[in-house]
């Protein structure tokens, strides 16, 4: 498959979410995947014109290689049994709604996966973990900074026998930050592959799975500055490449 489909949810229709979505686009074409974006009914609207594409879990799962599970607002804590506090962001509970059972079916198809920010956060609540719904008393580091959103602003420490070091083929680096949320207990087979220096996780990865990796930075927002963030979309698909 030399130009591997790649399921991306929709991030809204708005200008705001409409530059937010190109930036993954960007990168994944870059890296020679073609994009099908989602929408939570797979008939929304992307601002230029429909977004035409499948409409069941089936079908989606049947058309694309890998799924690329994006940033956003927070996650509803009931999905992972507990109550809001009031440090807890606005939930989108139509993205909730979609893209829960989607990365669940894509985890039992074993598709590749690339979740970021939020998509690493879904992806913890998917198998079962849970997540701190604010960070702000615990942090060292400034962890929201939207506006250096394409610089490093903080380091992180790999994990040295993870994917993600083999990847950018050191043991430690800088990344971006724009989260006040991270992964509290882990989900069923998911490890830290790497942290802060607050001991926050930055990167998770699933045992004995192809080739899935959670990432707490932006590196959509990085790439165009950074080879090394842009190798991440690269690795990924080009394991979308491969057959299952």
């Amino acid at each position: 498959m030399l130009y591997p489909v790649i399921g991306v949810p929709l991030l809204g229709t708005d200008l705001y979410c409409r530059y937010m979505q190109y930036k993954y686009t960007r990168c994944l074409e870059r890296a020679g995947a073609r994009v099908q974006l989602l929408a939570f009914n797979m008939t929304g609207n992307a601002g230029d014109g429909k977004v035409q594409g499948p409409r069941s879990l089936e079908e989606v799962l049947e058309l694309c290689a890998g799924f690329v599970f994006p940033g956003g607002p927070d996650i509803q804590p009931v999905l992972y049994g507990q109550k809001a506090l009031p440090e807890c962001g606005k939930p989108d509970c139509m993205r909730d709604a979609f893209e829960l059972p989607l990365l669940r079916a894509a985890l039992e198809a074993r598709k590749p996966l690339f979740c970021i920010c939020r998509g690493m956060q879904l992806l913890n609540v998917a198998l079962g973990g849970t997540l701190l719904q604010d960070i702000k008393p615990k942090q060292e580091y400034q962890h929201w900074d939207f506006w250096h959103r394409a610089t490093a602003t903080h380091p992180i420490e790999l994990d040295p026998d993870s994917l993600l070091a083999r990847l950018l083929g050191t043991s430690s680096t800088t990344v971006n930050s724009i989260h006040h949320q991270i992964a509290d207990d882990l989900g069923k087979g998911i490890w830290v592959a790497a942290d802060s220096p607050e001991g926050f996780p930055e990167a998770l990865e699933l045992e004995e799975y192809p080739f899935c990796l959670g990432v707490q930075w932006h590196p959509e927002h990085m790439a165009a500055r950074s080879p090394a963030q842009q190798k991440l979309f690269e690795a990924f698909v080009k394991a979308c490449r491969l057959p299952l």
